[in-house]
């Protein structure tokens, strides 16, 4: 299993920021490859609540049945999929700071199939995918664009 951390800070309050991102019908607005997150349920996101993630990664489409695994309100925000070409886990953690909101999230994976034989490769694509995200969803909500 495969794991690395990426830290952000935004200047924007914790609120606002656990907001956009436990809004996952934004999270294609930040997210390279990312089309499309589809939940299950309407009103607040919740606990175990059902996430299908869509979208592309080297050249392959893909879909990812997720799960919420954590959710506390203002500190943290984690999935794990469920099934799908990849076992990715996810975990936000925010943190109020003097300019903003630090958020550290780690990732979790191994990669299944196709992706299974390249996974060091995988993994360098995702990190940089990932760090892509977080650079862009700083840079989104710091314009008041989310």
């Amino acid at each position: 299993m495969n794991e690395f951390e990426i830290t952000v800070v935004i200047e924007r309050p914790v609120e606002d920021v656990f907001a956009v991102i436990t809004d996952v019908s934004k999270t294609p607005a930040w997210t390279p490859g990312l089309t499309e997150v589809r939940r299950a349920g309407d009103g607040p996101l919740q606990l175990g609540q059902a996430l299908t993630f869509i979208g592309s990664f080297l050249g392959r489409s893909y879909q990812s049945a997720s799960a919420v695994t954590e959710l506390t309100a203002n500190e943290r925000f984690a999935t794990k999929t469920t099934s799908g070409p990849f076992q990715l886990e996810t975990d936000a953690r925010l943190e109020p700071v003097a300019n903003g909101t630090r958020m550290a999230t780690v990732y979790r994976g191994e990669s299944h199939g196709f992706f299974k034989i390249a996974e060091p490769i995988v993994t360098r694509l995702a990190r940089k995918q990932f760090d892509t995200a977080a650079v862009n969803l700083k840079a989104l909500m710091e314009e008041k664009a989310l």
